[in-house]
């Protein structure tokens, strides 16, 4: 069975014009020609698609059950040359992005959200990761790009480019020993757990960031802030993360006496090394800029 595209194009286009003459104005061609290109869809078909008894064609029971696959058939079409357009400009069909886990759900929302306005033909797979997940994700090929808050710079694995930064500080539960106290020197904290995170490739926070005696190690932020505040230690968390539970009294920001009460960690952009960025993720990297320079 063969029949061209045409065929299906005067048929829909009759039925929603009303007659073979009204398709013919529409789609711009002689009227003999739509009717033709409609007949031979018959032959090709074997059934009839209208009844021309009256003056008007109107559908048969045929052309009614098949009106609605030529229909979807021209929507694939139409589809599909989209997509060979967009891909001969330059947009990518799909974005592989992995995100450190402590980037903020609002920022994260606000992103995505205007780049679905932007590219709103790309479609986005987003991952998570911690500590050296991220870079490890987008050096293996699992993604294409990434959100990362490195300890110090990024892995020379990757590019990078330098976003905003983010600022951490140091808690405890409202009813944990060092709460109570108006300094806090490492001297203090030692005694006291310390709760660290940990990548799933190993990567860890610098010993040189390390104060406690004991130390436990989780590869999630979220549970270690649920453990500071069942008093099972203390920790470096994002003070967007623990705003709330701060603002209530059930967390405290420990005033610590060698960081200046907080301190914080860039945010950069990284991807493959040496290779150019796409235009959806060279747009990802220049508007979460923007984004933290505003929430600052």
């Amino acid at each position: 069975m063969r029949f061209s595209l045409e065929y299906l194009e005067a048929f829909t286009t009759a039925v929603d014009a009303g007659s073979f003459s009204a398709a013919a104005r529409r789609l711009g061609k002689a009227q003999s020609r739509v009717s033709t290109a409609i007949s031979n869809l018959e032959v090709d078909l074997g059934v009839e698609l209208f009844d021309r008894s009256g003056k008007y064609p109107v559908l048969t029971t045929d052309g009614e059950h098949l009106l609605r696959e030529a229909r979807e058939i021209l929507r694939r079409c139409r589809a599909f040359s989209d997509h060979a357009d967009r891909l001969a400009g330059g947009e990518a069909p799909l974005i592989r992005l992995v995100v450190d886990e402590l980037m903020p759900s609002s920022i994260l929302g606000e992103l995505l959200e205007q780049f679905s306005e932007a590219f709103p033909h790309t479609d986005v797979e987003l991952l998570i990761g911690t500590l050296g997940d991220v870079g490890e994700m987008v050096t293996s090929g699992r993604a294409d790009a990434g959100i990362e808050l490195p300890v110090g710079y990024p892995t020379g694995t990757c590019d990078w480019r330098l976003l905003g930064h983010m600022h951490f500080s140091l808690v405890a539960a409202s009813h944990h020993p060092l709460a109570a106290m108006k300094k806090v020197t490492p001297r203090n904290l030692a005694p006291h757990r310390q709760l660290v995170v940990v990548s799933r490739g190993g990567d860890r926070e610098p010993d040189a960031y390390r104060f406690a005696d004991r130390i436990w190690q989780c590869e999630s932020s979220q549970v270690i802030k649920e453990l500071v505040l069942r008093g099972q230690g203390w920790a470096a968390l994002a003070r967007h993360q623990v705003a709330d539970e701060v603002r209530t009294g059930r967390l405290v920001e420990l005033p610590v006496t060698f960081v200046g009460g907080y301190f914080q960690c860039d945010i950069c952009f990284v991807w493959e090394k040496d290779c150019p960025l796409s235009p959806p993720a060279e747009w990802l990297a220049e508007t979460l800029a923007g984004i933290l320079r505003a929430s600052d």
